[in-house]
């Protein structure tokens, strides 16, 4: 079964057993209609997805969510496993695990859902116009062709105490050297980063481009991680990130 699948599993054959279970059901109702609001405030165009829990933003983006109930988590956090999907530009989604941290289900819903538009949905509805940053644009040969591309760069956010915090472009200047070799003819790349080291020198990370492990990737933010000074037991870094193809690489 795809994860796109759990969605519509969770509010069709499971709906009875939800029923009995109102508290889950409620937050995850809650969590919809709260994330619905917020993008309206933003000034989307939000619609409800009749079927299951999801929304359809701008008639073109379908966000699906679920909160992840995981006994071993604290009590302040809130898990939330979010699916943004367009059927053109990335048609199985882009999977995110998002959390959210608050003593009530508002403060949580809240904290989350500001999480997943800073990080995530930003660079996402942003990857769909030419804006750009004339200072991170960089080119590529493809097809012994030079393309122009606009990187469309998330918050950079972190885990633990920072002495002093890494600039937001940290990420895509360890990496961008390494982009001509992976970047698809596709309009639209993107790229998830997470690198953590605890005091004993232990590292784990994650680079994901389009859904796909990137060895590559993942060793650059590696040796970076390798020269932390550690003000504390745990510290890490996670960032999203776009790459949109210039129209003018279109003609």
């Amino acid at each position: 079964m795809g994860l796109f699948d759990f969605f519509k599993k969770k509010t069709s054959e499971n709906k009875q057993a939800d029923r009995q279970k109102s508290e889950p059901i409620d937050n995850n109702s809650y969590l919809i209609d709260a994330l619905k609001n917020r993008l309206i405030e933003l000034g989307y165009k939000v619609e409800k997805n009749p079927q299951y829990l999801a929304l359809i933003v701008n008639d073109e983006i379908e966000i699906a969510t679920v909160i992840i109930d995981n006994p071993n988590n604290h009590p302040s956090i809130l898990h939330l496993m979010i699916l943004t999907i367009h059927p053109k530009y990335f048609p199985n989604g882009i999977e995110e695990n998002i959390v959210g941290i608050g003593v009530t289900i508002e403060e949580k819903v809240k904290s989350v859902i500001s999480n997943y538009i800073d990080t995530t949905f930003s660079p996402i509805i942003d990857s769909f116009t030419d804006s750009h940053n004339p200072d991170l644009d960089f080119k590529a040969i493809m097809n012994d062709k030079e393309v122009l591309w606009h990187p469309k760069l998330g918050n950079l956010t972190f885990q633990g105490q920072w002495n002093e915090h890494p600039q937001n472009e940290t990420f895509f200047e360890i990496i961008k050297d390494k982009l001509s070799n992976k970047l698809t003819s596709n309009k639209i790349n993107w790229l998830k980063l997470y690198i953590s080291k605890r005091s004993d020198d232990t590292i784990i990370g994650e680079c994901l481009f389009n859904n796909e492990p990137w060895e590559d990737g993942l060793n650059g933010i590696t040796e970076y991680a390798k020269s932390w000074k550690m003000n504390s037991d745990f510290q890490g870094l996670k960032q999203f990130i776009v790459f949109r193809k210039c129209d003018i690489s279109d003609e």
